[in-house]
């Protein structure tokens, strides 16, 4: 009760829904990976367990059942961000949280993390290097306009990212304005801001309930809708190569739901946590995905080659893409994934969340998930000339010679892709 101004700035104030996240809804382990603790968080175990189950009955009928689903789990959450939105910018203190929004800071560009991050949410806004729209591409109709629903989808997600800065930051002002600290002060990465952070923005709002509740259960339907469609599109793997996953779909799919909960355990365990952030920040970090979008647009733009990809397109659709699609996937987008990786490369520093620095095993472990990204393509490249005859140069021909005919192409023998370097496709829209 006596303590000074300066006392007080020092000293370490904890909210109560930073307990409630920590000690116990995660039960969280004070020392780190070092006592990583036993499976006795039964609500989190069940809520893991129901979550499963959720998303088996989503796709154990495969795309008879996901396409009515995703109908609910895709506008429910427009809606929700809708509502949120509104009603945080009536909110006092809303502008000052739009304005950090809307106004950059130049000197994060510096930083390798930023360009990482900011990789890492394209490619799971637009689902890339998932295998999920391929996978559900697969079900269209052969003559459909796919080049005009890429574009589609791109700006309904960019737009949807776009607007959603505006619902999450109107509420962050409102509660930087009644707790009397800056924006900058209230913005969080990772799970607390969903958790920790979001919430307590929420509560401070009239009706707390009912907005933590909406928001809440959006972000239930986005897991789930984002969860089930990804494992559909690697089930969809197994579908098309092994007849035994079709004929028992839902026996394969529920073998496989229950795996990933036997292995989601690990997770829920108090230093669960702690191993989460290993595989989030190098198993399905933005580094593995900008990774295998670089080697994506080299196997398409010059392995395969652009011209025999135009034509493959233009056959099913009945005209060209735009020339600057092939600018794009043959020199930006390869320049701009492999020179952020090697940003990334050269000013890396080993994993530390919060005041938690991780030891150095943990970051091998890091490394090793890393890798197991990183060296499919390399290794797949290796296999396939190994597995062929001839001399290296003639097995690296082989290797590179493409699998899919291009049509009315057939009397003509396809020249090696890698010749085709010096330009991209000559074609009018």
């Amino acid at each position: 009760m006596n303590a000074t101004a300066s006392e007080k700035r020092e000293m370490n104030i904890t909210l109560p829904i930073q307990e409630f996240w920590h000690k116990y809804v995660l039960r969280r382990s004070e020392d780190g990976l070092d006592s990583i603790g036993g499976l006795d968080n039964w609500p989190m175990i069940g809520c893991l367990f129901l979550s499963w189950v959720l998303i088996y009955f989503c796709i154990f009928r495969g795309t008879k059942s996901t396409g009515k689903i995703i109908y609910f789990t895709s506008i429910f959450p427009f809606l929700t961000l809708l509502i949120i939105l509104v009603r945080g910018c009536m909110l006092p203190g809303a502008i000052d949280g739009i304005a950090f929004y809307l106004k950059p800071n130049i000197s994060q560009l510096a930083r390798a993390e930023v360009w990482v991050q900011a990789g890492s949410q394209v490619c799971y806004s637009y689902a890339i290097c998932f295998a999920v729209l391929v996978a559900y591409g697969s079900y269209s109709a052969k003559h459909s306009d796919c080049y005009k629903r890429t574009f589609y989808l791109s700006i309904s997600c960019s737009a949807t990212s776009f607007i959603g800065g505006f619902a999450v930051f109107a509420v962050l002002g409102n509660m930087a304005k009644v707790l009397g600290m800056d924006v900058k002060d209230c913005v969080r990465s990772g799970p607390g801001l969903a958790f920790i952070t979001y919430p307590t923005a929420l509560s401070l709002m009239p009706l707390p309930q009912f907005w933590n509740g909406c928001f809440f259960l959006m972000l239930i339907l986005l897991a789930v809708d984002s969860q089930f469609c990804c494992l559909e599109g690697g089930l969809c793997i197994f579908y098309d190569r092994y007849k035994w996953t079709r004929k028992n779909r839902e026996l394969f799919v529920a073998i496989v739901c229950f795996g990933l909960f036997l292995f989601g355990l690990l997770f829920v365990t108090p230093g669960g946590i702690y191993i989460f952030e290993i595989f989030n920040n190098y198993a399905v970090g933005g580094i593995s995905l900008l990774w295998l979008v670089t080697w994506q647009s080299i196997g398409i733009g010059w392995v395969y080659g652009a011209r025999r990809y135009y034509d493959i397109i233009k056959e099913m659709i009945g005209y060209y893409p735009s020339p600057y699609m092939s600018i794009c996937f043959c020199y930006v987008c390869p320049a701009l994934t492999s020179s952020v990786t090697l940003f990334y490369m050269i000013n890396y520093t080993p994993l530390r969340v919060d005041s938690y620095v991780y030891p150095s095993w943990a970051n091998a472990l890091g490394w090793f998930l890393l890798m197991s990204s990183f060296l499919c393509v390399p290794g797949w490249a290796i296999f396939e000339i190994y597995s062929a005859e001839g001399s290296f140069m003639e097995r690296f021909r082989h290797a590179c010679k493409p699998r899919i005919s291009v049509p009315g192409a057939e009397k003509t023998e396809h020249l090696i892709a890698m010749t085709e370097f010096q330009k991209p496709v000559p074609v009018a829209v």
